[in-house]
């Protein structure tokens, strides 16, 4: 017998010196049309599952029809046809399972995963992303996928995004995206990590505004003067427990806090995972209730670390301009 043909679409495999063919080809979601003739007629025909190459009782079925069709039919042995039949299912479900998998996928499959530029390249961070550049109909484009689109769903998002890019209107089976999907893992690149998460982003734009805004005053009663005002506490003359003994402390007004926090785009709502977010990087020395200062009966004020907010003992001032003299965007 012939040996599995290397090509995709339609095959033909002669059996019985040639009195017998059989033809198959790959129809998408793990489905072949595989179809048995002797001399024009057909013996079986019908779409099964791939899985019929290594399955006894799929194959089985598929080799009772055939050799039952060819019963009483002279010039051919249908106990040699059947025989033959079993070598070449069992050549087929040897083939390497990398190529198999590629062998038994519909042409416009073959196209997307021939058409792939590896490696396919890896963005991790707190939202990871898979960068796939392809070429396929005639144009060549970079894919991106979220973590969510390759775990599940990804045969729509893929099906959308080729229409986006390609003008192309294409069904991918799910067992079709798996396919894809394993032979880009398999070729795969992670080629930078971000550290930094949404939330460190959104601590450090609140930082870089608190720090270029805010009127380091060497005496707390001056904080009343201006909400931006913020008591640099030297020696940390609060004794609060929470930060190192005789270090210093920027005692920032809560008003303040939450007016650079709206300028980073955040709303109120976000003010307790921010104080949160800054406690356990160690900006803020853990958060402090409302503490009753002179020149106000009532004021919510946070200690932070002078390092997080850039601001030391020059800083000082009892002048209305602001830390720096340049406020970052």
């Amino acid at each position: 017998m012939t040996e599995p043909s290397e090509t995709v679409g339609a095959e033909t495999e002669p059996l019985a010196d040639g009195y017998v063919s059989l033809e198959y080809e790959p129809i998408g979601g793990g489905q072949m049309r595989i179809a048995a003739y002797a001399n024009g007629d057909v013996l079986e025909s019908g779409k099964y599952s791939t899985k019929i190459f290594g399955s006894a009782t799929l194959r089985g079925q598929f080799l009772n029809s055939v050799e039952k069709s060819l019963e009483g039919r002279n010039g051919v042995d249908a106990g040699e046809v059947r025989q033959e039949l079993k070598e070449w299912f069992a050549a087929m479900n040897e083939l390497d399972r990398e190529e198999q998998a590629e062998k038994f996928l519909p042409d416009e499959i073959r196209r997307i995963i021939d058409g792939t530029h590896y490696p396919v390249e890896i963005h991790g961070g707190e939202t990871t992303t898979w960068k796939v550049k392809l070429t396929y109909a005639g144009r060549t484009r970079e894919l991106e996928f979220s973590a969510s689109e390759m775990v599940g769903g990804g045969a729509g998002a893929l099906q959308e995004k080729i229409a986006n890019q390609f003008f192309e209107l294409i069904e991918i089976e799910p067992e079709d995206w798996e396919a894809i999907r394993e032979r880009w893992h398999e070729d795969s690149e992670v080629v930078n990590v971000v550290e930094e998460t949404a939330s460190d982003a959104i601590a450090d734009r609140v930082l870089s505004k608190l720090g270029n805004t805010l009127k380091p005053v060497g005496d707390r009663e001056d904080m009343g003067n201006d909400v931006a005002a913020a008591w640099f506490d030297e020696e940390n003359a609060t004794v609060y427990d929470d930060a190192p003994p005789d270090e210093p402390i920027v005692w920032v007004q809560d008003d303040f806090l939450v007016d650079q926090l709206e300028a980073a785009g955040k709303n109120l709502e976000y003010k307790g995972q921010l104080i949160q977010d800054l406690i356990a990087r160690g900006d803020v020395y853990g958060s402090r209730a409302r503490k009753k200062w002179a020149w106000d009966s009532r004021t919510k004020i946070y200690p932070f670390d002078p390092d997080a907010l850039g601001v030391t003992p020059d800083d000082v001032g009892g002048s209305d301009d602001p830390n720096h003299s340049e406020v970052s965007a």
